[in-house]
């Protein structure tokens, strides 16, 4: 037992399939031979009736007719048929006019041999009335006798094929189930290489083809369509995160979509990957909020107390630096006070992007058609693009719905947006510069998606978890305020904002907000 035990299940399954394949025929071949030789012989039986007949309708004209030398023709051929001992032919007045014992031609049927014959008779008829009879003496022993006979013939070659049976029954099990075992082992590898490769990219533990060609409605309504249907189902899995392990499991379409039970764990893992992803995420969000609200918070203490005596100070530096620059006839001197004049504007501004960063913003939320909004946006900014010769495409869904939303705020989120984009392809020194804003509304999730895509320098992989910490940048004179500002109304708006780049080719920055939210309070 314990030999057996320690066998893989590849094994196990073929040997067990094959012990329980032998059995059965086995059992079956005893079983027909025991007691199916009586259903066997009726189907004999059945079989020389079905022949006698078919032959008696085939002659039947000849027999209407009397033709002597059909009729003996007749009676040859049903005389051929094994176990068939006496035949005759009667016209439609009872006399015979065929036999193949020919001392009873011209007689009546009450003259025939019984023996222990079985009588067969078919009447002959055209349209109903009878034209004629055939009957058929038989012997049943013969025909016991030869299906016996027949069975033999059979038992002896098919113990090879039962042979034969066994072993390919054995190697095909071994075969299916290595089919069957495998999506264990590949699930096994995935659970490996999940914990292997940490947490960073849980998509690609997730490999699997839809489970039918035709896209199904979701049930529950959390998507457009299931996503075991969907070419793009593991992106869809991922948006439904934790929703997945609630709604997914108690959906009929799911159960049924699934399959057996090792595919319906595959899928659960699945599910268990996405919902992981999605606690991830909120883990990183929630970190990235408080962090978010704790420089907010410090700045803002800070502000209130510096603020003031720097933008003083600056002031009379950039006054002083100005009466230098206008009254020294020293050019040295002229060119030190200009540099500081132009210091003192960029720490003004740095002052006044701090300020704006760190004070409290009140959102005013009104119905506001969102394409109208990027379009006004836009419309500041594209001369600078002409200047720079970069080309604008809008791609904006006219399905989207008043939105609940700060225009003026939105209006700055794109905005900055936008410039940073100009700065980028200027840097790469691009010369057909492009920058694409796509709107697009998902009905089934009641949210928004606002795209701001350009062919620009990109970001650096080891920049992108810095580029929404207030301060970061890597312009000489940026004050690395404009991606904060825009994380945190976007924030405001209960939405999302995330970036996609790769350095050197492009960056996507794409928003995602709801239609009805009202926003946050921070």
């Amino acid at each position: 037992m314990t030999y057996l035990r320690n066998l893989s299940i590849k094994l196990k399954t073929s040997i067990s399939t094959s012990v329980y394949i032998l059995i059965v025929l086995v059992g079956s071949i005893l079983f027909t031979v025991n007691n199916f030789t009586e259903r066997l012989i009726q189907d004999r039986i059945q079989s020389l009736e079905e022949n006698v007949k078919n032959l008696s309708e085939s002659y039947k004209e000849k027999i209407i007719v009397n033709n002597l030398e059909k009729v003996d023709e007749l009676v040859n051929f049903i005389k051929s048929i094994k176990s068939v001992k006496e035949v005759f032919v009667l016209n439609k007045d009872g006399t015979v006019i065929g036999s193949s014992d020919l001392t009873f031609l011209g007689k009546n049927e009450v003259s025939f041999p019984t023996k222990n014959f079985k009588k067969f008779e078919y009447n002959l008829s055209v349209e109903k009335e009878p034209v004629g009879k055939v009957v058929v003496l038989y012997d049943l022993a013969d025909l016991k006798a030869e299906v016996l006979s027949d069975i033999k013939k059979v038992i002896y070659p098919l113990s090879f094929i039962v042979g034969f049976i066994i072993l390919a029954s054995f190697l095909g099990t071994f075969l299916i189930s290595t089919v069957l075992v495998n999506p264990l082992v590949n699930l096994q590898k995935s659970i490996v290489n999940l914990f292997v490769a940490g947490f960073e990219n849980l998509k690609k533990s997730i490999d699997f083809k839809p489970a039918t060609k035709s896209d199904l409605k979701c049930v529950k309504g959390l998507t457009e369509n299931c996503w075991l249907s969907q070419k793009g189902g593991v992106d869809t899995l991922f948006y439904l995160g934790d929703k997945a392990v609630k709604e997914c499991s108690k959906c009929d379409v799911f159960a049924k979509l699934s399959g057996d039970e090792i595919e319906k764990l595959s899928y659960s893992f699945y599910v268990m990957v996405a919902s992981l992803n999605d606690y991830i995420q909120k883990l990183e969000e929630a970190y990235r909020e408080r962090e978010t609200l704790s420089c907010m918070a410090a700045m803002g203490e800070m502000s209130a107390k510096i603020a003031h005596e720097i933008k003083n100070a600056l002031y009379s530096i950039s006054n002083a630096a100005n009466y230098i620059k206008n009254n020294s006839n020293d050019k040295i001197i002229r060119e030190f006070g200009k540099i500081i004049k132009e210091e003192s504007y960029r720490l003004n501004d740095m002052t006044v992007s701090f300020l704006n960063f760190s004070k409290l913003i009140e959102p005013k939320f009104t119905y506001e058609d969102i394409n109208k909004v990027v379009e006004n946006s836009v419309s500041l900014l594209m001369y600078d693009c002409e200047d720079y010769g970069i080309k604008m495409e809008l791609e904006l869904d006219k399905n989207i719905p008043p939105t609940l939303i700060d225009a003026n705020l939105m209006k700055q989120v794109l905005v900055n947006l936008v410039l940073n984009s100009i700065e980028a392809i200027n840097e790469k020194k691009h010369q057909n510069g492009l920058i694409k804003i796509t709107t697009k509304y998902l009905q089934d999730r009641k949210k928004i998606i606002i795209t701001v895509e350009d062919n620009g320098i990109g970001i650096k992989e080891e920049d992108k978890s810095k580029i929404f910490k207030p301060f970061f940048t890597t312009k000489p004179k940026g004050t690395g305020l404009g991606l904060p500002i825009v994380y945190k109304i976007i924030f405001l708006h209960g939405g999302t904002v995330n970036v996609e780049s790769v350095y050197g080719k492009y960056t996507k920055f794409t928003i995602e907000i709801p239609v009805e939210r009202s926003g946050r309070n921070v």
